[in-house]
């Protein structure tokens, strides 16, 4: 309820805003305007509105009530960011030059281009929409490993993460998932959480999923948040479920993987905040041999990553950012996204003295907009 109380005051001023801008382009027919926009605005947004209580909205109504919210989110920032300080500069402006002759022409024009940005911004959003849908792109990273460890030079890890297994996710594309996966033709899987969405109804699907995929060497799995959303008090119900299907949920712990006469260790870190960071890495290295062998760190956080980098591992596997949902590109690690400005890591490879953390942009979606950031699925290759 609180939440639909934040959404609904926040809608209120996005909506405020273009009533305004509405109001002041069609200054002959504002009533018929006014009538049109709010009619489109909220019936768009109802679905939306409804998820908590309708999670099963049908798909061809949630995605695009999903696609207009986070249009007009990004409108609400939008107004934060250039409209008001823009509005309070010409305010200003007008008293310090009163006698500033006012150019009608040009009012009207600045009048009607105030409605380009939403405009845009709803273009975008359904070009996103479009792109979430698509099917996952294959990103190939490579792990160093010594040199006198022949038997896992070659070896291959598929890794996917926040499937979202709910609303946004249909049967048809998760079996098209699995069917992706067990095409790469990996030694092992790896899921780095939030396989499911937000409720243990979910987890039928994810067993399914998991028992369709196919590897040689093992199919592990770390906890992000959503797991915990949809488990609430039945999380060891939800890893009893995991574990059924042969899937090894790591949670703060770590399994020796042989190859031959070699091996390397799997390890995998609870979520953030469930405990902290540095606590779990004591537990999930508690076990491991100092022995040379490769570490792989799951962890779903990639800002656990900012401890990982202090410990003696070699790479860490996360996801939970979806890459930032939209991508502008990328200058050196620095994914230029709407998450850069609070998560350095959040899009692709990163390395540290040494250390890599890679950052799937997950298989599946949450907010069904991706500009630029398609689904993934990583492989990753022991050289």
């Amino acid at each position: 309820m609180r939440l639909l109380l934040i959404l609904l005051a926040i809608n209120g001023l996005i909506f405020w805003g273009l009533w305004v801008r509405v109001s002041a382009v069609f200054p002959k027919r504002k009533l018929q305007a006014r009538v049109v926009l709010s009619a489109l605005y909220w019936l768009l947004l109802i679905p939306t509105l409804l998820l908590p209580v309708w999670p099963d909205a049908p798909l061809w109504l949630s995605l695009p009530s999903m696609t207009w919210q986070f249009a007009m989110l990004c409108f609400g920032i939008w107004m934060i960011a250039f409209s008001f300080p823009w509005y309070a500069a010409m305010r200003v402006r007008r008293r310090l030059m009163s006698t500033e002759t006012v150019d009608e022409g040009r009012r009207e024009l600045l009048k009607r281009a105030a409605l380009i940005p939403p405009a845009a911004l709803v273009v975008a959003s359904g070009v996103g929409a479009v792109g979430a849908m698509a099917d996952p792109v294959v990103r190939t990273i490579s792990l160093t490993t010594p040199r006198d460890m022949t038997n896992l030079h070659g070896l291959r890890i598929v890794q996917i993460s926040d499937v979202h297994i709910g609303r946004f996710m249909r049967h048809e594309h998760l079996r098209e998932i699995v069917s992706a996966v067990n095409a790469l033709d990996g030694d092992i899987v790896v899921c780095t959480g939030d396989l499911v969405d937000h409720d243990m109804e979910q987890l039928e699907d994810a067993q399914l999923m998991l028992r369709g995929m196919k590897h040689r060497r093992g199919l592990f799995m770390c906890l992000g948040n959503h797991e915990y959303y949809a488990a609430g008090q039945n999380l060891d119900q939800l890893i009893a479920g995991v574990n059924e299907t042969g899937c090894v949920m790591l949670r703060d712990e770590s399994r020796r993987v042989d190859v031959g006469s070699d091996h390397f260790w799997m390890l995998g870190v609870d979520y953030p905040g469930r405990r902290q960071p540095a606590a779990s890495f004591d537990a999930a290295l508690n076990n491991v041999g100092d022995d040379g062998a490769p570490r792989i760190v799951l962890a779903h956080n990639p800002s656990s990553f900012w401890e990982g980098r202090t410990r003696p591992i070699d790479l860490q596997l996360s996801g939970h950012t979806h890459g930032g949902q939209v991508s502008l590109g990328r200058i050196g690690q620095y994914e230029l996204s709407p998450v850069l400005p609070v998560e350095l890591y959040h899009a692709g490879e990163y390395e540290y003295d040494g250390r890599k953390l890679y950052v799937n942009s997950g298989t599946g979606q949450w907010m069904p907009i991706r500009i630029n950031c398609p689904p993934e699925i990583t492989v990753i290759e022991f050289v």
